[in-house]
This record gives structure tokens, sequence and C-alpha cells, in this order.
């Protein structure tokens, strides 16, 4: 696929902090063919040198593995020099972006303007399926995958994602494959009862998706961010206890407009937990409603699910749409 040309990068971070970057991989591609895959190992940035055990257990990196390496400011021109003048890709391109944003800002260098697209969006927009992780992307298009949380291997895999999904879709640039809406086919396979036995599923029914909350009735927005370097976009959100800044709508609003998917119940699909109430921190562990509980079952698990308070949600959203959020109450 002449023209089919782009580097795939992912990042994997010591600690919560987005900046924390201890590991970077990096495949080059070009006309539709995989020609290097590269991977760094760095201190993360001072200030943000500390690896949180859940991350550990997540990637297997640990601070005597990075005791030896370069800090990340002086790693991060070999990442450049590979990818050169190539568009990039990553999936989940919001956090990968917003990690190396915040990594060079952290280190005192000048983040590039990279242009970057998110393959977990595509997915979602060619595929249908239960979980768009990178696992199961990778599974549906017949890619073999192993060793998730790897740098180099998730580059990889997101590599062979686009190159996969432009090959379905008969396209030869990035650009054409994100210029493409596919109308995605609902699901006809059967479902497969407790007894063995397969049913047939159910014919969809259109009903409005809201729920109750506080007494209220929310309305799920549709997504509309179409900014890839946001660090919402891409994003499953729950939210979870009450914000003092704005009612839960607003919230759910205020992500969406960043192409975040607000999500009522946290499954194997969730990205990001918001912790209200006068939570503080990042330890979903410390706060009491089910749906922590559930986030801690599912990190343990090997999940990667981002935990933000109010304080950190409201600095995601950005100090002007959140006080404009905060007087429109």
């Amino acid at each position: 696929m002449a023209g089919l040309s782009f580097a795939a990068i992912d990042v994997e971070t010591a600690n919560s902090a987005r900046g924390s970057i201890c590991a970077v991989g990096v495949t080059v591609v070009r006309d539709g063919r995989r020609e290097e895959t590269a991977s760094w190992l760095c201190r993360p940035p001072a200030g943000l040198d500390f690896f949180n055990w859940h991350n550990i257990r997540v990637h297997g990196i640990s601070a005597a593995m990075v005791a030896d390496q370069p800090c990340f400011a002086e790693r991060f021109p070999e990442v450049v020099a590979t990818v050169g003048d190539l568009p990039l890709i990553a999936h989940n391109a919001g956090f990968d972006s917003g990690a190396i944003r915040e990594a060079c800002a952290r280190s005192g260098i000048q983040a590039p303007a990279w242009d970057f697209s998110c393959s977990l969006s595509l997915a979602r927009r060619h595929l249908n399926l239960d979980s768009y992780r990178l696992p199961h992307v990778a599974a549906a298009l017949g890619i073999d995958f192993t060793n998730h949380h790897d740098a180099a291997a998730d580059a990889a895999a997101a590599a062979d994602i686009v190159i996969a999904l432009a090959e379905r879709s008969g396209v030869d640039s990035l650009a054409a494959l994100e210029r493409l809406v596919v109308d995605r086919p609902l699901r006809t396979e059967p479902v497969r009862a407790a007894s063995g036995m397969a049913r047939a599923q159910p014919e969809p029914r259109e009903r409005p998706r809201r729920s109750w909350f506080g007494h209220e009735e929310l309305i799920i927005p549709t997504v509309t961010g179409t900014d890839p370097t946001h660090p919402l976009h891409g994003e499953i959100i729950v939210f979870t206890g009450d914000l003092t800044a704005m009612k839960r709508q607003d919230a759910w609003n205020a992500i969406a407009a960043h192409g975040a998917t607000p999500a009522r119940n946290v499954t194997r699909r969730t990205t990001g937990l918001v912790i209200g109430d006068g939570f503080q921190g990042a330890d979903p562990a410390k706060f009491t409603t089910s749906k922590a509980r559930r986030v801690v079952e599912l990190r343990a698990r090997g999940q990667r699910i981002e935990v933000m308070d109010e304080a950190g949600f409201l600095a995601c959203l950005g100090p002007i749409e959140a006080t404009a959020q905060a007087h429109s109450l």
C-alpha cells in the first residue's frame, strides 16, 4: 500500500502521573510495511521518578531496571530521530501524546509538534467489538500479539492494526483511513447460554440512553470531540461521587466534547474513573463505592484504568472550560 507511511508509538509510565515515562516503543511503517521497531528505557523526569506497585505489576519495569538508563530528556532525541517526519499513531493517542507533552514540560525541553492519529478511535469506527483494548482489537484482526504493555510490542501491534484496517477498507493512506466512515454491522452470532446451548441474540430495540442519578434524568451525550491529542479523547470514563464544580450531566457533556465516552458502570472497557465527594489522590482502594472497588479488582487483573480526583479532572478539562462549567450552575 504505497503511501501508508507512519510511526506507531507507545509509552509506559512509572506511576499515575502521565509524564512519568519509563519506556518508549516506536514502530516505523513505510508503504504499508513494518520497517523497524525500537524501544528505550529511561528514568522518568525529576519529581515523577517514583514507581507505583500497580504500574510495575502491569509492565514489569522497576526503578532498579532504569537506574543506569539516561533520563527522559537525554533519551527522547533518539525517539524523535526514529519518528522523523512521519505522522504518528498510538492506541489511545490522548494518553500517549499527553504523556509526552507532560514529560517534556517536566524535563524543560520542547515537545515536538507531532500529528497524532488514534488506532483505538479507528478501531471503534471500523469494528464492532465488546472491547477495543489493544489485545482485543489485535485478536479480532488476526494479529499475532503477545507481551502486552511492553512498549515495543504495543507499538508494533498498533501499527499492525492500522495496516489491517487500511487493507480491509481498501485505502492506501492514513488520511484516507481517517476520513472513511464505515457502517458497522450489528452482531448476529449466537450467544452461548450457561447450559452450553446456543441461543439466538434478540433483535436490538431502540431505547433512550438515560438513567436516574440524584433524582435527575441524565442523558448520555453523543461523543463529538475530534482532537485525538486531547488527554480525554478515546477514553471511557465513569464518575463516582458528586463533583463540587459541576453537575454530573455537565461533566458528561464536557468529556464527550473532547471525544471521551461517558459510562455509568465500570466494565472491562473502562479506562478512567473520576472520584468526587472531596476525595483526594489516585488510589481507588481508599474510596468506598462499588465502582471504586470494581476498579481495584480490574487493575489487579492488569487492566489500565486511570483514576483522577476532582482537581485532576478539572485540570485535565482545562481551566477555562472548567471555570465556565462552574459558572453555569
